[in-house]
């Protein structure tokens, strides 16, 4: 502990001609289109949580450690902000090399934190827990881990079935429900502190599972996180640091030229309840909902049907259709469903799809990918079915998988073009490339405007919401474009 500390002290006094608060943010890579296998965007895409901890320590620290310390004692409330070295390392990563995921975070919050903010008064646990979810899933509510945890609050299944009762299934996952699973994890969370008495334990135990954290305590002897740190696996060892981190940047990211620049607004919705067979497709269709809407309002519905069984299927309707689909209610639900010629009096004729169940077995040389090509299902679908926790799969294994059968029913008759919305298609905006300089010694703010067309050193101050006092430092990064 005293080899740990002094090296941190030296590693501190090394860096001191270098500290100074940095307003400028690193550019980060592209976001990928995600929606079809809801997995999270490109920093969430191969691990379970945000950052993979960085190995070894930076040549020199970009913020200075006084201010982060001290903002980090004025924000702390019922769980403790400790700065250290890691939880530095943190700050610096959230601020410059994704600083665009930060940004992103911005955006997003307002999705979601009221509704963090109720369940947490309600199950009266502290208010700085909304900010897990940002390190879980990135506020992607179908965010899908490589390992299986899936949905904001990143649940693997057996635990969301088991442990609190999240319906997750072929046609369903409840994980991906915004506001059930966020109860779940408020029930989690208070369970883990019961356990524990302590917050980092019970942020450690939510990432690894309480049975990994006994054992760090009983292998290193001590009961706090930092006393069984190196007991910890390497991903759960980040996690507290990454949290607090998280809850500084949330804070203080205007000091880092980092602000929301496209609030992402809640979609107002009302609720149906589905019982029997549906095909969503064509749901949407007659009920002109756009698809990427109706994506967004549902998370929690896999696939395209709701098959013929036993259990009611709660499904959204956006408010601005919902006057629509009232008045035409039964007409939309008996063209997307199947239904008899007794039903069907003021329907025109139309073919629907039913769903059968039936099996595949698999033949040699066939990937889990092959097989859901062959029976156009996605991978996600048939692991869900199978309750497969890998893409690997034996020869000879059967699998379960919904084959969907022409059937002739009877189609509402549609309003005139007049009256009925064209489906909106979103396109996602093309970014501009952000641009740096890297200062150098004898550097001015006029001789680096010179440097660049378009530039002025007024512009440059805006771009980097510099003060007057800020004062130029070799190594800093100044967003010119």
């Amino acid at each position: 502990m005293f080899v740990r500390l002094l090296s941190f002290v030296v590693l501190l006094l090394l860096n001191l001609p270098v500290f100074g608060q940095i307003t400028a943010s690193m550019p980060a890579t592209q976001d990928v289109n995600t929606s079809k296998n809801y997995f999270p965007t490109d920093d969430l895409a191969a691990i379970d949580s945000l950052a993979s901890f960085e190995q070894g320590s930076p040549t020199a620290f970009m913020i200075d450690p006084s201010i982060v310390s001290s903002r980090l004692v004025k924000l702390q409330n019922q769980i403790p902000l400790n700065y250290n070295f890691h939880t530095h390392q943190f700050v610096e990563y959230f601020a410059f090399r994704k600083a665009e995921f930060t940004q992103r975070m911005l955006e997003r919050r307002d999705l979601y934190f009221p509704l963090y903010e109720k369940y947490l008064k309600q199950y009266n646990l502290p208010e700085e827990l909304k900010y897990l979810s940002l390190i879980e899933s990135g506020l992607e509510s179908r965010a899908l881990s490589n390992k299986g945890a899936g949905g904001l609050w990143q649940f693997m299944p057996y635990t969301a079935r088991g442990d609190f009762g999240l319906r997750v299934d072929g046609v369903v996952d409840e994980r991906f429900d915004p506001e059930k699973a966020t109860e779940a994890a408020c029930k989690y969370l208070k369970q883990l502190f019961r356990v524990f008495g302590d917050w980092h334990l019970a942020l450690a135990a939510y990432n690894t599972g309480p049975g990994n954290v006994k054992r760090a305590i009983r292998k290193c002897g001590k009961s706090d996180f930092w006393g069984i740190y190196n007991c910890l696996p390497k991903q759960t060892r980040a996690y507290v640091p990454q949290f607090i981190a998280m809850d500084y940047m949330m804070n203080y990211h205007w000091d880092y030229a980092i602000h929301a620049e496209k609030w992402v607004k809640k979609i107002p919705f009302d609720t149906i309840h589905v019982k029997g067979y549906l095909n969503l497709n064509r749901l949407k269709q007659f009920a002109s909902i756009p698809v990427d809407t109706f994506l967004l309002i549902n998370p929690h519905l896999i696939g395209t049907n709701i098959p013929n069984d036993n259990k009611t299927v709660v499904v959204h309707i956006p408010s601005f259709r919902f006057a629509y689909f009232s008045s035409n209610r039964q007409a939309i639900l008996d063209s997307a469903a199947f239904v008899s010629q007794k039903q069907s009096d003021s329907l025109a004729a139309l073919f629907v799809d039913k769903l059968v169940q039936r099996r595949y077995k698999v033949k040699r040389g066939q990937s889990l990918y092959d097989v859901a090509r062959i029976l156009q299902v996605s991978v996600l679908e048939l692991k869900h079915l199978n309750r497969l926790k890998t893409n690997r799969i034996k020869r000879g294994k059967q699998l379960v998988y919904f084959a969907r059968v022409r059937e002739k029913v009877m189609q509402a008759a549609v309003d005139s073009a007049a009256d009925v919305e064209e489906p909106v298609v979103f396109k996602k905006a093309k970014k501009a490339k952000i641009r740096f300089h890297k200062v150098r010694s004898g550097d001015t703010l006029s001789d680096i405007a010179e440097r660049y067309q378009g530039l002025t050193v007024t512009k440059l101050k805006k771009l980097n919401r510099m003060r007057a006092s800020t004062t130029l430092r070799p190594g800093m990064r100044l967003r010119i474009s």
